[in-house]
């Protein structure tokens, strides 16, 4: 079935049809509406409309390969999972926090807002976010600032529309691929998470000052 529908493709499609694989191989989710950084505008991404367009050939393809093809049409997503379990990225600390701070965010500016509203904050207002929650005591570093960043980028998790990353005015897009990474329920176990964090280090300054005290 596969090999009879793939025929059907142009050339062109067919070029389109392996680098798009690649592409979700590589970041996992691809999302419809997309910051388009050369017109200052947001658009609807041409990859994700191939996909929807070729949905059932896409399907077929990657479960060859043990992969599921997710469609959500309510926030326009696509994305992967593996029947096995592999190909997960464990994020390191630093990034876990900052999008635990994002999906924060993505939920309290969505109460407000319709379904389809584009969700944009600056990274002041994700710092602020961290410093509130308790996840940091001070403003993180730029290094790990951009290091998280840049990395929820990679997975199309979020978008810079403009600016340099560690910079405070810059504007960060949360795309609805966040509510596929961060759950419900894995926001009470992340909260649960930070939360013993900010009470560890509390209990490490009381210690310091005890021992400043003998």
């Amino acid at each position: 079935m596969f090999i009879e529908e793939y025929s059907k493709l142009t050339n062109l499609d067919k070029e389109n049809f392996k680098r798009i694989i690649s592409l979700i191989l590589s970041k996992t989710f691809i999302v419809n509406r997309i910051y388009d950084t050369k017109q200052n505008t947001f658009k609807s991404n041409s990859d994700y409309r191939f996909i929807d367009r070729n949905l059932e050939l896409f399907r077929e393809y990657l479960e060859i390969a043990g992969f599921r093809l997710i469609k959500d049409s309510n926030y326009e997503v696509i994305y992967l999972e593996n029947e096995y379990g592999y190909n997960k990225k464990r994020l390191d600390k630093n990034t876990t926090i900052f999008l635990y701070a994002l999906r924060l965010k993505f939920d309290e500016i969505r109460e407000n807002i319709t379904l389809n509203t584009d969700i944009i904050v600056t990274v002041s207002d994700l710092i602020k976010t961290l410093l509130d929650v308790g996840a940091y005591s001070k403003k993180p570093s730029d290094i790990e600032i951009r290091t998280a960043l840049s990395k929820l980028i990679s997975f199309n998790i979020i978008q810079k529309a403009e600016g340099i990353l560690e910079k405070p005015e810059t504007k960060i897009i949360i795309l609805p691929s966040i509510l596929f990474v961060i759950t419900n329920e894995k926001i009470t176990a992340l909260s649960q998470a930070i939360n013993r964090l900010e009470e560890d280090e509390e209990e490490y300054e009381n210690e310091e000052e005890i021992g400043e005290e003998e």
